[in-house]
């Protein structure tokens, strides 16, 4: 299997819970640092699309002129059926490549907090053995309406589409962030902590690096969502 990346920020991290995964099964990993606008890659050089999470926000063309060319190609990887998982802003460009639409969401939602599983959640294969509570990671101000044909498996008091499947597609979506490992949660509240203005659903850099010391690591999660990803939509694509 060959895992590729479209990298949204200069944050130089190889190494999170999707790439322990993927070195657990011995698979490839490439990355494309799509915010420099370098070229894409060819749809015959990868299996799985992982679209990563970033600052950015999907409306805003002009700023990012990259944003058009790499909306152009999630669509293009769509229509060749590989396997696609979003997240975060990953999974804002994927709701929108799917007709759904991107907003600002009324809240901002920085920290640990819990995610809920729904009814169609329970019912899941991309849910299979994960709770019906759980704690991950979440940095997000932003989200989306569902589109059509897609199903809400989960969701937070803030955001309503946490976890997102798409009928007879090979994709997934979500907007928390079980890729990240404590250790990239740390170093993101030491590096970025100061903009996090507590708020409702924003701990603040201190909460968050003290919670962040006495969890466990959240590895099972990522790992758990990967199996069942792989198991449903299987190896290699026909693209």
């Amino acid at each position: 299997m060959r895992l590729h990346f479209l990298e949204h920020e200069p944050f130089n991290i190889r190494r999170s819970n999707i790439t322990i995964w993927a070195e657990n099964k011995g698979y490839s990993v490439e990355s494309t640092d799509v915010f420099k606008g370098v070229k894409l890659p060819s749809q015959k050089d990868f299996d799985w699309l992982i679209v990563l999470g970033g600052f950015q926000h999907v409306w805003e063309e002009q700023k990012h002129p990259w944003l058009k060319a790499e909306k152009a190609f999630i669509s293009e990887t769509l229509s060749a059926d590989k396997i696609i998982l979003g997240i975060c802003f990953g999974a804002q460009l994927l709701a929108e490549a799917l007709g759904g639409e991107v907003f600002a969401n009324e809240k901002e939602e920085i920290g640990w907090y819990e995610v809920a599983v729904s009814e169609a959640g329970f019912d899941s294969f991309l849910l299979k053995n994960v709770p019906g509570k759980f704690l991950t990671f979440h940095w997000h101000s932003d989200h989306f309406t569902l589109p059509q044909g897609c199903t809400r498996l989960a969701f937070s008091e803030p955001t309503a589409n946490q976890a997102y499947i798409a009928a007879n597609r090979r994709v997934a979506g979500l907007q928390f962030h079980p890729e990240y490992t404590r250790q990239m949660v740390r170093n993101f509240a030491i590096k970025y902590g100061h903009e996090w203005q507590k708020d409702r659903y924003v701990a603040g850099k201190d909460a968050v690096l003290s919670q962040t010391g006495q969890m466990p690591e959240t590895y099972w999660l990522m790992e758990r969502l990967l199996d069942n990803m792989e198991r449903e939509f299987g190896g290699d694509s026909s693209g």
